[in-house]
């Protein structure tokens, strides 16, 4: 690499490419760096942020910054490397503050988060003579988390243009149109097994049509976000002391991370921010996860031809899901005493149960409420919001052949309300949605839905006039207190650098809802009717939908003992 760039440069000065002649510089300094030539690299490193400074170029000064600043932990200059970290991390939130468009904001994120890091693990390593040190290590860490989120959230991102003039109407137009086709392609594609398979030619052909519009779609937002774009010369940041006045005496958050493969966590409370290290090394617990995972889908089709094996099942998961309550629980047990938990999780963590996790005696959900956030930043944007008296209800409800008992669950929870508007089947509509959403306190959505790994912002649930994306999501205008997605795996997230959770969740949160009750997992049409009409007796009942959501899933853990069939719900956001 220093070889190529060194041949390249003298090209690229002659012919007048400046800015590919810095980077080409850069890139130099960097190889040179990663050899341990700690002279040269200092040299090179050090004249082409002495030229790009001058002549503006920003995201050279970021990537030279970087570098100097790993140059000089290689060399135990521990003042320099955090002067150059801090001064790359102000360019690139400088660079970030204008983009347009969530995906610009997650995309351009994505290969920046070294110096975040490096902060962190400074801060970290200087915490125990100097405390503040620790809270200072959790504000960068929060600084490169979920961060185009938290700026929906904070009003800072616009994620849903109107017609400004004739341009625009006609782009909103195409979109119209492109939701149309889309629906008709996710129809063929998601059709009922009861009818005659597809071949594998006209999947394919069905696909490369769906990834074409999805694509044309994705561009037309993008265009639009754009237009409307504004300069953003400040974002939303956490306050801590807020979050702790916020927490209260009985919630504790724990948020976890990463240096390297070494896993651990802060434990925030309203007196304290602690670390506990060396919880495990990421790869043993993403093992851990896997295997839970797959005993939790060997569920997935139905219990009855397994159901004299499910003892056994639990006692599979039940191991697995104690190994990680030794790895991720047991070391802060002292810190969270009997506190509500609030779980950041971190990468892979994001797809576990914690309040299945079993201590070898009983399992979390019996000991703690538990609620989760994708950011600590984004909880204290959700506790901001005010909370409705939670009186009037909005269900819909669209049943198929993997959910029969939809209409069953509306109806049993439609009376627990003093004003509810049902509507099933093709009643439930995405423009009844739209219009009626903005007026209720708890929106409950019971249908089918599809996460999308190879396209996230396209997963979607199945109403009865077709798929409402995550981007649909995003113009609901919601001013209600809570959203239950009572669907399969609509928690079920794609997990960007910075921990951008990319899903449905993330849309129902840029819409305007502060809670969010979501599935983790393809959940049980039985045990969730049951469990829905118990979570909301309880949500009237105590006004907290933490607080009901532990009832009912302990109400349910009496009865399917295996955590496939009480577990898979969880809360994020205000609780």
């Amino acid at each position: 690499a220093a070889l190529t760039a060194a041949e390249a440069e003298p090209k690229l000065a002659s012919s007048g490419s400046r800015r590919k002649l810095w980077l080409a510089q850069w890139l130099r300094g960097e190889a040179e760096r990663a050899q341990n030539h700690t002279s040269q690299a200092k040299v090179i490193l050090e004249q082409a942020l002495s030229e790009a400074i001058p002549n503006e170029q920003p995201q050279i000064v970021a990537h030279c910054s970087t570098s100097l600043g790993l140059l000089a932990v290689q060399t135990g200059d521990i003042d320099s490397a955090e002067q150059a970290f801090k001064d790359a991390i102000r360019v690139i939130e400088e660079l970030r503050a204008p983009l347009p468009g969530e995906e610009f904001r997650t995309a351009f994120f994505s290969d920046k988060l070294v110096p975040y890091t490096e902060m962190l693990r400074i801060c970290l390593a200087s915490g125990t003579k100097e405390p503040s040190r620790v809270a200072e290590a959790f504000g960068y860490l929060e600084r490169a988390r979920a961060r185009a989120l938290a700026d929906a959230l904070g009003g800072d991102l616009s994620l849903q243009a109107g017609p400004r003039d004739s341009f625009e109407a006609d782009l909103l137009h195409q979109i119209e149109d492109l939701r149309q086709e889309l629906n008709y392609l996710y129809n063929r594609l998601n059709r009922p097994a009861s009818q005659a398979r597809l071949g594998h030619a006209e999947v394919q052909t069905l696909q490369e049509a769906l990834r074409e519009r999805e694509h044309k779609t994705s561009e037309i937002m993008r265009q639009l976000e754009h237009r409307s774009a504004k300069i953003f010369t400040q974002v939303d940041t956490l306050d801590i002391a807020e979050l702790q006045r916020r927490l209260g005496a009985d919630s504790c958050l724990v948020e976890y991370a990463t240096i390297d493969d070494e896993l651990l966590a802060f434990v925030i409370t309203d007196k304290s921010i602690k670390t506990v290290r060396h919880l495990g090394s990421e790869a043993a617990v993403t093992a851990e996860v896997t295997q839970l995972r797959f005993q939790i889908d060997s569920l997935r089709h139905g219990s009855g031809k397994v159901r004299r094996h499910l003892p056994a099942l639990e006692r599979r998961a039940r191991h697995h899901l104690q190994s990680l309550y030794d790895l991720l629980l047991r070391p802060i047990e002292d810190v969270m005493g009997k506190r509500r938990l609030v779980i950041v999780p971190h990468r892979a963590l994001h797809y576990l149960p914690f309040q299945a996790f079993h201590d070898g005696t009983s399992y979390l959900i019996e000991r703690h409420e538990v609620s989760y956030a994708p950011s600590a930043l984004v909880l204290q944007q959700c506790l901001r919001r005010s909370h409705p008296s939670l009186r009037k209800a909005l269900l819909l409800g669209v049943a198929d052949e993997q959910t029969p008992r939809v209409r069953d669950e509306i109806q049993a929870i439609a009376p627990l309300f003093p004003e509810a508007i049902t509507l099933l089947d093709d009643d439930a509509t995405i423009q009844a949605l739209r219009s009626e959403a903005p007026l209720a306190d708890v929106v409950h959505l019971a249908c089918h839905g599809q996460f999308r790994p190879d396209n996230p912002l396209f997963s979607s649930l199945k109403l009865g006039d077709g798929w409402l994306t995550v981007r649909e999501a995003y113009g609901l205008n919601l001013d209600c207190g809570l959203v239950a997605l009572s669907a399969c795996e609509t928690g079920v997230s794609a997990v960007a650098p910075g921990d951008e959770v990319i899903g449905l969740a993330r849309g129902f949160f840029a819409a305007g809802s502060p809670s969010l009750l979501l599935s983790l997992w393809t959940v049980d049409d039985d045990a969730t009717a049951e469990l829905m009409a118990e979570f909301y007796r309880n949500l009237r009942e105590t006004g907290s939908a933490g607080a009901a959501l532990r009832r009912a899933q302990l109400s349910a853990l009496k009865t399917r003992n295996h955590p496939f069939f009480w577990s898979p719900f969880v809360l994020m956001g205000h609780w």
